[in-house]
């Protein structure tokens, strides 16, 4: 093993430059995760040989930050794992006098390279599934808006399936919302709602008490016929929040609440 150590760092400048050469036919850009790829097969040289003289996980550990990086620059991982591969053929082409004869040794100079692969691919799908759930969760701020109409007045529409995540989803934005703009009055429209059941009448409820400890007074607009059927089917108890059947007969009220006054000005 000390002989091979040796015979790589007397060589690796040279497997360095071969690598690169290759690099610089196979990759269309010379940067990969916002980093040149000379620099990175620098790295990887290093690393490598700091593992093959017993420094632990070196090359795994950069192996790490570089699958990372790629992955939020928005590169192919596929371009670093080539990089691993031509640094191992490179190695047992220029390291081991009889590649076919030296299957020990070859295993020797193939283990470190072997982990750093199967790390990448681990890393890679946690990467991109932290990058998911990242999209999932902006996906759920951006479809559960809290809209200032006029002081103190707040609309939160509701669109689409209301789930347990995406309930609570509502109740953050509404509360964060509440707090942020001082509001007295809340309305929340759920005529995008396609379908109201017990689940999402639990919810509204909740949301509606937790705005009301905030010192927040909610308005539900938006109730189609058919809700009201299901709602009363259902055994739901409304009575203590205040319905409307319309986004306008909500925001009518609610200037009320407040004290505002709509006239209508006709131009003479």
């Amino acid at each position: 093993m000390d002989e091979l150590i040796e015979r790589f760092a007397q060589n690796k400048e040279q497997i360095a430059q071969k690598i690169q050469k290759l690099a610089s036919s196979e990759f269309p850009s010379q940067t990969l995760g916002g980093q040149t790829i000379n620099s990175i097969i620098h790295e990887l040289v290093e690393a490598f040989s700091s593992q093959l003289q017993d420094r632990k996980d070196s090359l795994v550990s950069l192996v790490t930050r570089l699958t990372r990086q790629t992955i939020l620059a928005g590169d192919s991982v596929d371009h670093l794992r080539f990089l691993l591969d031509r640094m191992l053929e490179l190695t047992v082409i220029t390291v081991l006098k009889q590649p076919n004869e030296e299957l020990q040794d070859y295993k020797l100079l193939a283990a470190p390279i072997e982990l750093a692969k199967s790390e990448l691919i681990n890393i890679a799908l946690r990467t991109q599934q932290d990058i998911i759930t990242k999209q999932g969760q902006a996906l759920l701020e951006l479809s559960t808006p809290v809209i200032p109409i006029f002081d103190h007045i707040l609309v939160v529409p509701l669109i689409g399936t209301i789930d347990t995540q995406r309930g609570k989803q509502v109740m953050d934005n509404l509360l964060d919302g509440i707090i942020a703009n001082k509001a007295e009055v809340v309305l929340i429209d759920i005529s995008g709602v396609p379908i109201v059941d017990t689940q999402v009448a639990h919810h509204i409820i909740k949301t509606v008490q937790a705005a009301r400890l905030l010192g927040a007074r909610c308005i539900l607009v938006g109730i189609r016929p058919e809700f009201a059927q299901t709602i009363v089917k259902l055994g739901i108890d409304f009575n203590d929040i205040v319905t409307k059947n319309s986004l306008q007969a909500g925001v009518e009220l609610a200037l009320t609440w407040n004290n505002y006054k709509l006239q209508k000005f006709v131009e003479e």
